[in-house]
């Protein structure tokens, strides 16, 4: 089978499907030639919209998205388990960007989403090293902290890929266990060198 791989002299698509770029700069030669010869004069007024025309909400408390992003929520399968028991997961497919928002953000709950208060939140090492440590949250803030860019997948992401047969599921029901954010904290190799007893 014989596939072409270059275009020919004024081919409107290049190799991979995407306007040429000769197409597109001879389109845009054409249109600044034309649109030299009008009059600003000739242009017609522009319509204001009544919406522009008045002050929008004042500020909030928390920042909330646009009503008009009011689509753009978690994806929830419907499991046949308890309630707080299942996965939430990103929409993947209506993000721009590599940052998944904080809402956005897919979750996996076996038992529901737990309320840590921080006052009696500690971080325990203990087992299999020499000395057990407890760091309070309020003792971590005092270490010098850094910030990353990572992702986070579940492990069972993409498992609908393993079924028999092709699923007849969006992107966000394959793979929406994935969310990309910028994650802040103490390195654990800091806090354990600059530990002292007290």
């Amino acid at each position: 089978m014989f596939r072409k791989t270059h275009p020919e002299p004024g081919d409107p698509a290049a190799g991979n499907g995407i306007l040429s770029r000769r197409i597109f700069l001879e389109g845009a030669l054409v249109v600044g030639a034309t649109g030299a010869g009008l009059s600003c004069g000739s242009a017609e007024p522009l319509t204001v919209q009544p919406w522009m025309k008045v002050p929008g909400p004042g500020f909030a408390d928390y920042g909330q998205p646009s009503p008009f992003e009011s689509k753009v929520v978690k994806v929830f399968p419907p499991p046949p388990n308890p309630a707080g028991v299942g996965a939430s997961r990103t929409p993947l497919h209506l993000l721009e960007g590599m940052i998944t928002p904080s809402g956005l953000h897919f979750e996996r709950s076996h038992s529901g989403i737990p309320e840590i208060d921080p006052d009696q939140h500690g971080l325990v090492i203990h087992g299999l090293v020499k000395r057990p440590l407890v760091f309070t949250v309020e003792a971590l803030s005092r270490y010098p902290m850094q910030s990353r860019i990572a992702f986070i997948e579940c492990g069972g992401n993409s498992q609908a890929l393993n079924a028999p047969q092709a699923q007849p599921l969006n992107v966000a029901a394959i793979h929406g266990l994935l969310g990309c954010a910028e994650w802040t904290g103490v390195q654990l190799h800091v806090a354990r060198r600059s530990w002292h007893p007290t």
